[in-house]
């Protein structure tokens, strides 16, 4: 595999990322197969129906590295207008912090709904250059991860804050709001 460096890295809008969605579920299968995660058969089967909902959503935006043709990482996410009771996430971020908590912290932020880089290719930076890549130019933006999963390491370096513990009923693994702001001076 190439350096880090040499890996190219793409934007992609969802109808570019859904032309290539078999190697999308490919490397997440590789990524999420495995611990801290180790979901389920039912939870991997059901992630082309995630994933097709995710790139319908408003403002859908990837960033991809190709290593030669295979996929090895990627990011995605969207703009957050206004906080939607009907999404999973927001919907717990609600139920921790109360509604106008919620909406000053991931209110009219961009939402990182995924990051994953294939686990042969940790370690090279590619999960820093993408996170990087996704956030930049944005006000704010907001993720939520198993504060232990070694993502979580990645993101405090970035400057991201962990804001708390999601209720214990969203995922099988306890997951922590993270929040980014260009402006944050740690209070908010």
């Amino acid at each position: 595999m190439r350096s880090q460096r040499e890996a190219p890295m793409e934007r992609l809008d969802g109808q570019r990322a859904m032309a290539i969605s078999e190697q999308i579920i490919d490397l997440y299968h590789r990524c999420y197969s495995r611990p801290p995660w180790s979901e389920t058969p039912q939870q991997l089967s059901d992630y082309p129906g995630k994933l097709a909902d995710a790139t319908a959503r408003p403002g859908f935006t990837a960033i991809t590295v190709m290593d030669t043709e295979q996929l090895v990482g990627m990011t995605y996410g969207w703009p957050t207008r206004n906080v939607r009771h009907d999404d999973r996430m927001e919907r717990a971020v609600v139920s921790a912090f109360g509604p106008d908590r919620a909406d000053e912290l991931i209110g009219g932020a961009f939402a990182v709904a995924e990051l994953f880089v294939d686990p042969d290719a940790q370690g090279r930076g590619i999960g820093r250059r993408l996170m990087e890549n996704i956030v930049d130019g944005r006000d704010a933006a907001w993720l939520v991860t198993h504060a232990q999963a070694p993502a979580a390491h990645l993101y405090r370096s970035l400057g991201w804050k962990e804001r708390g513990p999601l209720p214990g009923d969203v995922y099988r693994l306890r997951l922590s709001l993270f929040t980014l702001r260009a402006f944050d001076n740690g209070d908010t």
